[in-house]
C-alpha cells in the first residue's frame, strides 16, 4: 500500500501542533480528553477506518505509518519525537479496537491453551479463537482480555507472557494478578482504587478506559512502568500495556530543557522562582539561614556594543559556567536571573558564609581575564548584593530578594567591580 498521502498528512498534524506557542505535551498526557487526541483521532478515522483497511493486513499499516513517519522526520527535536510516540500509541490502540469490531469467521489457527483461560473455551465463543489468535499475535504489546463480570482473565498475548512471565494457569482472575503484579500491599491498594476509578469513567463517558502509570513486578521480581488503558467489548474489557520508561525519561528530559536556559546551560528564572518558593519555606520551616547573591555583570552593554553580540553570548556562557563551578556544594542553586544578571541561593549559609562565596566567585571571573575595555580595569567584572534571612528575620520572599537587588545596586553606585551586604553593609 502506497502510504505516502497518510505520511504526509501526519506529519503536517504533528508540525502543525507543535508550533502551537501554548501546546505543551505534558498537558495533553495529562488530559485524556485533551483536544490534540481528539483531533488525532478524527485523523485516525480519515486515514484508517474509512480506508476500511483489512484486519491482517501486512505489515501492520500503523506501524508502517509511524516508521516512514521517523524515517522522514529525522526526529532530532525532543517534542516531535514524544509527540510522535503518543499519537503512534494512540492509533495502536484505536486500530485495536476497529479490527475488534469486525468479525471473521474462521475454524483456523486456534490460539495455543497456554494463553486461554479454560472460561473461554465452550462453544459458543469457538468461532471467535481464529480472530483473537492472530489479533493477540500481531499486535506489539502487552494485551490481556478480562471478564468484568467475573474478573476471570481470559486470554493474554505472547508478549503479555515475555514481558510480565505471568500465564494463564499463573494468573487466572485478577485477584492473582493484584497480588503477583503489585506485591506491596498498600500499593496494591492504590492501584486497584486507581484502575476502578478508570473503569467507573469509561463507563459514565461511554469511552476507553484512560491511561495511567502503574509499576508492574515480573515474574523476576524485577520492575516495569506501564502506562495501561483499556477498551470496553461488552461484558469484556482489553487492558492494553505501553511501557512507559522511554517517555516518563523523556518527559524529565522535556521538563528539564523547561527550566534550562539555553544559552547559558544553567537554570533559568523559571526554575529560580520554584527553588526559591522552596527554599525559603524549607528555611523558615526549619528556622534556618538562607543567603542569595544577585550578580550582574558590570558594563555588559558596552561590552556587546564592541565585541559583538556573539562575543556577549560566549562572555554569558562562561561567566554562568564559571558561577556554577564555584558554587560546589550539591545544596546550592546558580540560576541566570535576566540578561546579564545571575542569581545563587545558599541554603544553610549566614551572611558571613554567603560573603566567602562571592568573594569566591569574583576571584573566579578575574582568573577568566576577559578583555574588556570600556571596564575601569580592562578586564570583565561583577557587582554583587547579598542579603541572608535567619530565624530572627520577619522578611517574605519578596524583600527577601529585593534586600538583595537594592545592595546590588548600592554597589553599583559605589563605582561597580564590588560586593554589597543588604542593609547598605559592604566589604
Amino acid at each position: 500500500m502506497n502510504y505516502a498521502y497518510q505520511v504526509s498528512k501526519i506529519e503536517s498534524f504533528v508540525v502543525h501542533y507543535i508550533a502551537k506557542p501554548d501546546f505543551q505535551i505534558s498537558d495533553v498526557l495529562a488530559n485524556p480528553k485533551h483536544e490534540f487526541k481528539q483531533s488525532a483521532y478524527h485523523l485516525f478515522y480519515e486515514l484508517i477506518k474509512l480506508k476500511k483497511v483489512h484486519v491482517y493486513q501486512e505489515p501492520n499499516p500503523v506501524n508502517e505509518l509511524f516508521g516512514l513517519i521517523r524515517k522522514s522526520l529525522y526526529l532530532s527535536d525532543q517534542t516531535q519525537s514524544l509527540v510522535l510516540q503518543t499519537v503512534e500509541g494512540w492509533w495502536l490502540e484505536w486500530y485495536f479496537a476497529l479490527i475488534m469490531e469486525q468479525k471473521i469467521n474462521s475454524d483456523k489457527g486456534d490460539m495455543p491453551s497456554s494463553y486461554l483461560s479454560q472460561n473461554i473455551l465452550n462453544p459458543m465463543r469457538k468461532h471467535e479463537l481464529s480472530h483473537y489468535a492472530k489479533l493477540f499475535t500481531k499486535l506489539p504489546m502487552p494485551i490481556c482480555n478480562v471478564c468484568a463480570n467475573t474478573g476471570d482473565i481470559l486470554k493474554v498475548n505472547q508478549r503479555f507472557v515475555d514481558v510480565f512471565g505471568y500465564s494463564v494457569k499463573e494468573v487466572p482472575n485478577l485477584k492473582a494478578w493484584w497480588k503477583k503484579a503489585y506485591p506491596d500491599p498498600q500499593y496494591r491498594e492504590f492501584v486497584k482504587k486507581l484502575w476502578q476509578e478508570s473503569l467507573d469513567v469509561a463507563q459514565e463517558n461511554n469511552n476507553d478506559i484512560p491511561a495511567n502509570n502503574y509499576k508492574v513486578s515480573c515474574s523476576d521480581g524485577s520492575q516495569i512502568l506501564m502506562e495501561v488503558s483499556g477498551i470496553n467489548i461488552g461484558e469484556e474489557f482489553i487492558a492494553v500495556f505501553n511501557d512507559a520508561t522511554e517517555r516518563m525519561e523523556a518527559e524529565d528530559i522535556l521538563r528539564d530543557m523547561a527550566f534550562l536556559d539555553s544559552l547559558t546551560r544553567i537554570a533559568n528564572r523559571r526554575r529560580f522562582d520554584e527553588k526559591l518558593v522552596q527554599e525559603f519555606d524549607c528555611a523558615r520551616d526549619r528556622n534556618g539561614a538562607l543567603s542569595i547573591i544577585l550578580i550582574d555583570i558590570d558594563y555588559f552593554k558596552q561590552f556587546n556594543d564592541r565585541y559583538g553580540h556573539m562575543a556577549g553570548d560566549t562572555c554569558l556562557y562562561d561567566v554562568a559556567q564559571e558561577i556554577a563551578s564555584t558554587v560546589s556544594r550539591p545544596e546550592d542553586f546558580v540560576a541566570r536571573y535576566g540578561g546579564e544578571e545571575f542569581v545563587v541561593l545558599l541554603p544553610q549559609t549566614d551572611r558571613q558564609g554567603a560573603l566567602f562565596i562571592a568573594e569566591q566567585i569574583e576571584k573566579a571571573i578575574e582568573s577568566l581575564a576577559i578583555v574588556h575595555e570600556d571596564s575601569y580595569s580592562g578586564l570583565l567584572s561583577l557587582s554583587m548584593g547579598i542579603n541572608t534571612i535567619d530565624d530572627n528575620d520577619t522578611e517574605d520572599r519578596f524583600s527577601f530578594v529585593k534586600g538583595a537587588d537594592n545592595a546590588l545596586y548600592y554597589a553599583k553606585r559605589q563605582g561597580r567591580n564590588c560586593i554589597a551586604l543588604a542593609k547598605s553593609e559592604t566589604s
